[in-house]
């Protein structure tokens, strides 16, 4: 068995030296035929295949050939040759990470193919700006490009190229959170690669679908999913799919504390990455690193780390990169005692992350799909509307007499009745006209008190919020400084600490409910699924699971939610903390006409009658009669306790 294995290595070996050999031998047959006597056409074909075939091995080497390739074609008159070249160079330039210079290029390229017509080269353009677009955060313009670049692949039938371009939506769906919507998309696009054997980017959608699983939760088919995607970018050499995976393995790694791995695998990204000179990759995979570095406690390397990634996501002003970099850096000089950067970046970290806002991205996005699927039914409704009006040109002559019969009979019946009617519709129109008015008074004084709850939110989020994270930083810095304290001193503060995180985590959850005039069932199951994340840390031996057999959409108020939440916390705080057990189940469900939550443990149970509950029961109760609802417990000594919360259906439709 061993033999085998080693000899199935040193054919997986020879198999990949093989195909760097070609490449290279490939690469020094083009450079050998620039040295004969050819016509410049020739020529700079040559240097576009250059320019395109280095991307894979050496980016300064890919940007060199394709200046030259640009000066010849632009020399003798080229537009056809200088559009793929401009394409070319965006591509190149987008790997690197200079993202202001592929936008240049990829829209020099658009203008040139929209001249010559090239219908199918603009949309492979388009659709090269929303994957530009993407790594900018700029969701909803990337979502623009790629569905103007869909719509016109799918009408000439280009399905490669249209895949691709789903790819590019599926992933925005998973930077939206809209997972079960991403698996849709990159299932599609797999099974159509499968089919024609496209190795190459079946690795990209392979990887795609593992940050899908891992963002499910599913790590076990996170994992399987990134260690195909890097089977099959050694297969086809595809380097950036197999950094990719290489990356996601290591942020596994780190969810799960294993910094020894995960700086491993991001190490191994890494340098790919560096061999590419992809600058946006590197900054981002230093970035990690440094994360890492700091959580063991390496603080030299971990600054080393951050201050390389600094220059390049400031400079490219990568949001969602400096959030983060900006509040570890805020941490790391805490950890050196330096006051004035602390209170730098922590600024930098708090004016960045106020002004960045997923949801109004996610709504421009649905708005620009909107729009795009509207023009697509208009125009297939366009199409049946031409094939009505053939139809009717045929057999016109037979019908004609009958047509202005019927039309005749029909103008007298519509006069009829609309005589008939006329003094039913003025009565209508009437009320119509009340009930409109009394519909836009409540509208206009619910859009009153959710501009309220929004201000209220945003005050409590920038005041309280950044007020209470600054006294957390703050008594850290003085447990690091007070090290020599006494023991009662150091668990004060630790209290003090904990107690504050606590008081934040209870804000983010009123600020949750605040910005909602409606929550859903599905929103209560994430919050729960949050939740349970953050307890599994204090509990890892603990199993839990929820299940909810209710439609996803059914919604409550803010009100209802928020307190259903809370008697849902404190069920599971007091299982953790006094029930013993090692599983927790809860069932989100519908009973005939009410909405049923039951939190169900199997550990020691208690005697209902003989235990005094104390004060976590009368909170529930106090909680639940605020929202017309009930609590029960049920316990059974040695098997478990049973705790269900019911309320009435009809009544979770009513606003705040």
């Amino acid at each position: 068995m061993f033999y085998k294995k080693q000899f199935l290595h040193l054919i997986m070996f020879l198999s990949i030296t093989t195909t760097v050999n070609s490449q290279n031998k490939l690469l020094d047959s083009l450079k050998k035929q620039l040295t004969y006597k050819l016509n410049d056409t020739v020529r700079a074909k040559i240097l576009g295949d250059l320019t395109w075939y280095h991307k894979s091995t050496s980016l300064d080497s890919s940007i060199k050939y394709g200046y030259k390739g640009i000066d010849l074609l632009k020399s003798i008159d080229n537009k056809r040759l200088l559009a793929q070249q401009f394409s070319d160079m965006g591509t190149v330039f987008l790997l690197k990470g200079e993202m202001y210079k592929s936008k240049d290029f990829y829209l020099e390229s658009l203008k040139i193919r929209e001249i010559l017509n090239d219908t199918i080269g603009s949309a492979k353009i388009l659709g090269n700006l929303a994957g530009l677009y993407q790594r900018q955060q700029k969701l909803d313009t990337a979502m623009m490009y790629s569905v103007k670049a869909m719509k016109i692949l799918e009408e000439k039938g280009a399905k490669n190229n249209a895949s691709r371009i789903k790819s590019n939506v599926a992933s925005m769906y998973i930077d939206l959170k809209a997972y079960d919507k991403a698996l849709e998309y990159l299932k599609e696009i797999l099974e159509y690669q499968t089919s024609i054997e496209d190795n190459f980017f079946r690795a990209n959608t392979l990887s795609n679908m593992g940050n899908v699983f891992l963002f499910k939760f599913d790590t076990l088919q996170a994992i399987k999913h990134y260690e195909l995607a890097i089977n099959f970018s050694n297969k086809s050499k595809n380097s950036q799919a197999k950094s990719a995976a290489l990356s996601n393995l290591g942020n596994i790694f780190s969810a799960k504390n294993n910094s020894q791995k995960a700086i491993s695998y991001f190490n191994q990204s890494l340098e790919i990455r560096e061999k590419l000179n992809s600058d946006y990759d590197i900054a981002s995979l230093k970035l990690s690193l440094g994360m890492e570095y700091l959580r063991t406690g390496n603080i030299k390397d971990a600054k080393v780390k951050f201050l390389e990634s600094l220059p390049y996501l400031e400079e490219n002003n990568i949001i969602d990169k400096l959030i983060p970099l900006y509040s570890n850096l805020s941490n790391l000089y805490a950890y050196e005692k330096n006051v004035e950067k602390v209170r730098f970046y922590y600024d930098k970290h708090l004016k960045l992350n106020s002004i960045y806002s997923s949801e109004n991205q996610a709504e421009k996005i649905a708005e620009v799909e909107t729009k795009y699927e509207t023009a697509k039914k208009e125009a297939e409704i366009a199409q049946q509307k031409e094939q009505l009006l053939e139809q009717e040109l045929a057999i016109k002559n037979r019908n004609l007499y009958a047509i202005l019969l019927a039309s005749a009979l029909l103008i007298l019946g519509i006069i009829f009745f609309g005589i008939f009617k006329k003094n039913q519709f003025k009565r209508n129109q009437l009320q119509k006209e009340i009930d409109l008015k009394d519909a836009l008074a409540t509208i206009k004084t619910q859009n009153r008190l959710q501009e309220q709850r929004l201000r209220i939110s945003r005050d409590l989020h920038d005041n309280i919020g950044s007020q209470l994270t600054f006294i957390i930083s703050s008594i850290d810095n003085l447990k690091f400084i007070s090290k020599d304290a006494n023991v009662k001193l150091k668990d004060k503060l630790s209290t003090i600490s904990s107690f504050t995180s606590g008081t934040i985590h209870e804000l983010r959850d009123t600020i949750w409910a605040m910005n909602k005039s409606k929550i859903s069932v599905e929103d209560l199951h994430s919050r729960i699924l949050s939740f349970i994340e953050k307890a599994k840390i204090a509990v890892p031996e603990m199993e839990f699971e929820i299940l909810y057999t209710i439609d996803k959409n059914t919604s409550f108020s803010s009100l209802i939610g928020m307190n259903l939440f809370r008697v849902i916390q404190e069920a599971i705080n007091n299982a953790i903390k006094y029930a013993e057990a090692n599983k927790l189940e809860i069932h989100l469900k519908k009973d005939q006409q009410n909405f049923v939550i039951s939190i169900i443990d199997n550990g020691k149970g208690f005697n209902i009658n003989s235990v005094d509950l104390g004060n976590g029961l009368s909170n529930m109760e106090k909680r639940m009669s605020e929202i017309d609802a009930k609590v029960s417990i049920n316990s059974k000594e040695k098997i478990g306790t049973e705790i269900k919360l019911e309320i009435a259906l009809e009544n979770t439709s009513n606003d705040l």
